[in-house]
């Protein structure tokens, strides 16, 4: 395209030159050849060429930006994109397969219950420690993952904290969350997806913790 606007330049300004003898060209043909006096070296073609290149990108994003406006101020195109808008968001929230967010969180829910499935099987010991009636007591939780078992009852005299067994009251609250989570992913016979749409905040979850209370706390 370079090549094309230099050619042409150079045959118009050849004939204008040659053209002074007649009157309508006489003052326009010294213009010209003075034109053609700065671009005789490379650097004024480039330059030039250079000009042109950016007066074409000036143009062109004045195109653009003169079409955006019009979108903004046509009503059917600002309707279009509220829809598509609307689409995406419902998309993300009320749907299950389709929706990257809800995935994400049906991945975190199940790895979760997973973590602590396969984590429970390293508490041994859970207890109130040297008083049975703190930390939330003595206490038997059925319908937990284990070893061998689905019942484990914390009653360890070992006093809980850092290098000892969990206390009764925090594994309390861990089979407390794993019981909802796994309610959640079984819900209506499902097989882990049970957990409704992100949107639906009226879905109630009925579910019951099994076990026995023997102490205090």
């Amino acid at each position: 395209m370079k090549k094309t606007l230099l050619l042409s330049l150079s045959l118009s300004l050849s004939f204008l030159l040659h053209a002074e003898d007649d009157g309508f060209y006489t003052s326009v043909g010294y213009q010209i050849g003075e034109a053609a006096q700065m671009v005789k070296n490379t650097k004024g073609i480039q330059e030039l060429s250079d000009n042109y290149e950016k007066l074409n990108n000036l143009l062109n994003n004045y195109s653009t930006l003169n079409t955006l406006i019009k979108l903004s101020a046509d009503p059917s195109a600002i309707n279009d994109a509220r829809d598509n808008l609307g689409s995406s968001s419902r998309n993300l929230l009320d749907v299950k397969t389709n929706s990257p967010a809800y995935q994400a969180v049906l991945l975190a829910l199940n790895a979760a219950v997973g973590l602590w499935q396969v984590t429970s099987y390293a508490f041994t010991a859970c207890g109130p420690g040297n008083n049975e009636n703190a930390n939330g007591g003595i206490q038997t939780f059925n319908n937990v993952p284990g070893q061998n078992t689905t019942t484990i009852t914390c009653n360890s005299y070992y006093q809980p904290g850092h290098g000892g067994p969990i206390s009764t009251e925090n594994y309390a609250k861990i089979n407390q969350a794993y019981q909802i989570i796994q309610k959640a992913l079984t819900a209506n016979g499902s097989n882990g997806d049970g957990v409704p749409v992100l949107s639906n905040t009226t879905t109630k979850l009925d579910f019951t913790i099994q076990g026995d209370k023997r102490t205090g706390g």
